[in-house]
């Protein structure tokens, strides 16, 4: 791999981690505030996530093992904030049920 090939392979592998946290909290803030425009953010920002994926996939020299944790990990990104946020709210009502 070229120093070129790396520093390329690096931003975006950089991007798609900031990507999943951007889609994690526009995720997040969106259904607290029950925001429909946010939630549209978020699954904008879970697109450029899956679109970063692609691309480090089909456009990169890592090994197979690296690319299927890329698809791997663009997948289960996907179901991380809606599960944390039914956790979230399935603790906080068996909270409210015990006084």
């Amino acid at each position: 791999m070229t120093p070129g090939v790396l520093l390329v392979t690096s931003v975006s592998l950089g991007f798609m981690v900031l990507a999943a946290g951007a889609y994690a909290l526009l995720y997040g803030i969106g259904r607290f505030r029950n925001s429909r425009s946010l939630l549209v953010s978020a699954g904008f920002a879970y697109g450029a996530l899956v679109l970063d994926a692609a691309g480090l996939i089909l456009a990169t020299p890592l090994a197979l093992e690296w690319k299927l944790l890329i698809a791997g990990s663009a997948v289960a990104y996907l179901g991380i904030p809606p599960l944390t946020w039914r956790y979230l709210q399935h603790t906080h009502r068996e909270e409210g049920a015990h006084p």
